[in-house]
């Protein structure tokens, strides 16, 4: 196997995890591709560390080895973004976004933290999902990812989502936003008292993922039912808790604690 050219960069440092990974499988270029369904070139091109893979392949790649999927995901987003002569677009974080204009930064931000995919290659991605959510055409994807336009729906930023190849896990808390901004639409209202709800809520975020979960719906406030999930792969379960109940005691998972049968 030839040398990777630069295992200093982030392309040679996803190669090299994935080579490692492979090799610690005993796993031959042919299983691999079979696994992953895809050719042994994609898979030799994948290893060679010269050329970014897709995130498609990368991620069947991991899934193929059984490695933190995760961890391959944020190394092909560091290549992606180096890969890139632009800088980045300077976008707030997703819990402090309470209208269209920042929201529609992020969205930018998103696509090219994922490589700037064609809008073809958004069309595509989003039309083999549309069966959950809906069809994105090319040109809403342009104008959306171009801030010509904003997203119409939940449904739709899934779509525009999907098309990124944006982490599924973090769906909820961009629906959280796209809600929180329409709110404030409608209230006429950019700053004020939606800045404070949303203050509010990414504190209750922040405060559950120290505690070991992840919410798996908006912030219901501080004493209505709360649904999360525990963060420990040993434990992984949905629960529902009240975020009055976390900040009054020192528990995260009631399930992992043993409060919940």
């Amino acid at each position: 196997m030839a040398p990777i050219p630069n295992p200093g960069s982030a392309v040679g440092k996803l190669a090299a995890a994935l080579r490692t990974a492979r090799a610690r499988k005993g796993l031959s270029r042919r299983e691999i591709a079979l696994k992953a369904g895809t050719s042994i070139g994609t898979v030799q091109r994948a290893e060679s560390g010269r050329d970014l893979p897709t995130l498609e392949t990368a991620q069947a790649f991991a899934a193929a080895c059984h490695l933190d999927v995760e961890r391959i995901e944020a190394l092909w987003r560091k290549a992606a973004q180096r890969g890139r002569n632009q800088p980045l677009t300077r976008a707030r974080p997703l819990p402090q976004i309470v209208d269209t204009a920042e929201l529609g930064l992020a969205l930018r931000q998103a696509w090219e933290l994922n490589g700037c995919p064609s809008a073809d290659e958004m069309e595509r991605r989003a039309r083999a999902r549309a069966h959950d959510f809906v069809p994105l055409s090319r040109s809403t994807a342009w104008r959306i990812r171009e801030r010509d336009q904003s997203v119409t729906s939940e449904k739709q930023l899934f779509a525009y989502l999907v098309a990124c190849q944006e982490p599924e896990k973090r769906f909820p808390l961009w629906s959280d936003t796209w809600h929180r901004v329409r709110q404030a639409k409608s209230r006429g209202d950019g700053t004020g008292e939606a800045r404070r709800q949303w203050l509010e809520a990414a504190e209750a975020a922040q405060h559950l993922r120290e505690a070991g979960l992840t919410p798996l719906e908006r912030f219901p406030g501080r004493l209505a039912p709360w649904t999360v999930r525990c963060r420990r792969r040993v434990c992984r379960q949905v629960s529902r808790i009240r975020y009055a109940d976390i900040v009054a005691s020192a528990y995260g998972c009631r399930i992992c604690a043993g409060i919940i049968a």
